[in-house]
C-alpha cells in the first residue's frame, strides 16, 4: 500500500473544492448550495483517493482482467500512475457532476 495517492489527495481535494466553491458564488447560487457542492465534490475526490491507496494493485490487475491481457509484473511507476490517474479520474468526474447538477438540476439559477 503507497500513500503517495493520498499525499496528492491533500493538495488536490482542497484545490477543487476552492474551485467549485467560487464557482458557485460566481455564478450567485445559495450559500447553502455552495457549501453543500463543495463540500460533496471535495469528500468524493479524497473518497478516489482513498480507494486508490486501499486497493492498491486490485484495481490495476481488475483493469487489465477488464482488457482481457495477462499481467505478468507490474512496474512500480506503472502501478503509481495508474492509483494517481484513478483519483483524478474520480475528482474529474465529480467536478462534471457538480457542473451538470448545478446548470440543469432543480437547484440551477433561473
Amino acid at each position: 500500500m503507497t500513500l503517495l495517492p493520498v499525499a496528492v489527495a491533500l493538495f488536490v481535494s482542497p484545490a477543487v473544492t476552492a474551485l467549485v466553491y467560487a464557482d458557485a458564488r460566481r455564478r450567485a447560487l445559495s450559500r447553502r448550495y455552495c457549501t453543500a457542492a463543495a463540500s460533496t465534490v471535495g469528500i468524493a475526490s479524497f473518497g478516489g483517493f482513498l480507494a486508490a491507496t486501499a486497493l492498491g494493485s486490485d484495481l490495476l490487475s481488475a483493469y487489465y482482467r477488464l482488457l482481457n491481457q495477462p499481467v505478468i509484473a507490474v512496474t512500480p511507476l506503472d502501478l503509481l500512475l495508474s492509483l494517481l490517474l484513478f483519483g483524478l479520474a474520480n475528482t474529474t468526474l465529480a467536478v462534471i457532476g457538480y457542473g451538470v447538477a448545478s446548470r440543469y438540476g432543480p437547484l440551477a439559477s433561473s
